[in-house]
Order: structure tokens, then C-alpha cells, then sequence
């Protein structure tokens, strides 16, 4: 009987083992290292199809500063209601909301 080195198995690693010994395997251990075991050419294949094949970046949209700046003021007359109709008009409302933080409590 030939001894398997079991360095760095997880709790996973055994029971995988266990299941590939109940179902019959003879050598179930060193089909659960053998699964462990690095795959250098795999990993650089999906490095460099994930490089080939990154999809293009997204656009940006700029923050209308004017609207931040009307929907802070309209929080700080406590009026909620309209500033989230002021940053929701916008193209970018979460943007332009996080933008009118800056403004808010600013005199």
C-alpha cells in the first residue's frame, strides 16, 4: 500500500475522499490529489482568454453638478421629496446623488 501525502487537504479533500472510497475507487486519495494538483497551462489559457476577450469599458457619465448642487439645497430646506425628483431627472441619479452629499449642510 503506497502512502498519499494529504498536505493542505481541507475538510472537503476527505470527504471527497470518503464518497470515492464508498463508491468503489480503489485509489481515492490520489484522485483527490491528483485534482489538487496545480494546472499551470490551464491557468494561463484562462488569463489569456479573459485578457483576448475583456469586454470593452464602460462609458462613464459625468455628474450634473448643477443638479447636486439644487438637490442638496432642497435638502437643506428639508425638502426631501424634491431633491429626489431633481437626482432622479438626471442621467445619472445615483452619481448625482452621492455628488449633492458634498453640498449638503454647506452655506
Amino acid at each position: 500500500m503506497r502512502t498519499i501525502r494529504r498536505d493542505g487537504w481541507t475538510a472537503a479533500d476527505y470527504d471527497s475522499e470518503q464518497i470515492l472510497h464508498e463508491l468503489g475507487h480503489r485509489d481515492a486519495a490520489a484522485r483527490v490529489t491528483r485534482a489538487r494538483r496545480r494546472r499551470p497551462v490551464r491557468r494561463a489559457w484562462r488569463t489569456l482568454r479573459t485578457r483576448l476577450h475583456r469586454p470593452a469599458p464602460e462609458t462613464t457619465t459625468c455628474i450634473d453638478w448643477n443638479a447636486a448642487r439644487a438637490a442638496a439645497d432642497a435638502v437643506n430646506r428639508g425638502d426631501v421629496a424634491a431633491a429626489d425628483r431633481i437626482v432622479q431627472a438626471t442621467t445619472d441619479p445615483r452619481g448625482t446623488a452621492f455628488a449633492a452629499f458634498r453640498f449638503i449642510g454647506v452655506k
